[in-house]
């Protein structure tokens, strides 16, 4: 495959006038991200310490907020931590926006494309080909039938 496969969510979340940043400060390790509304526009903030995958679904997450209208009334949001990364918490806004996230970065379409044209079974080699890691290519999977 020429060219990058994966999606993009920070062009994403600037094409929509939104700022993406890491975090300019220390935070704890299992603060993932945020979204707030800020006097200059929307911004999004990451932790740089986690994996460049954890990075771009903390940012599709948020952006998954934003997108979803969950900003309505709130001036800020926080990614759950990592010990939440599930999709069966108890806060439906979050499950909303990981469920968005999945969405986002792993496109069904693109999936069907892997699996189908070119015959792909690894969950590792999906994973890197869509830059996700194993564990959220997994749930992905689960989640769209191919496994149980």
């Amino acid at each position: 495959m020429s060219g990058h496969f994966y999606v993009d969510p920070v062009k994403i979340a600037q094409s929509h006038g939104i700022t993406v940043e890491p975090y300019k400060v220390s935070v704890p390790n299992d603060l993932c991200g945020e979204i707030e509304k800020t006097e200059k526009g929307i911004v999004i903030r990451y932790n740089p310490l986690h994996h460049e995958n954890r990075q771009r679904f903390t940012i599709a997450h948020e952006l998954g907020h934003y997108m979803l209208g969950h900003l309505n009334g709130n001036n800020k949001r926080f990614r759950d931590p990592l010990k939440n990364f599930n999709v069966t918490g108890f806060d439906w806004e979050e499950v909303e926006a990981n469920n968005y996230a999945a969405n986002l970065l792993m496109p069904k379409d693109k999936i069907d494309f892997l699996i189908h044209t070119k015959g792909i079974s690894s969950i590792e080699q999906m994973a890197s080909l869509l830059r996700v890691s194993p564990a959220a290519m997994t749930y992905r999977l689960k989640n769209l039938g191919y496994i149980s």
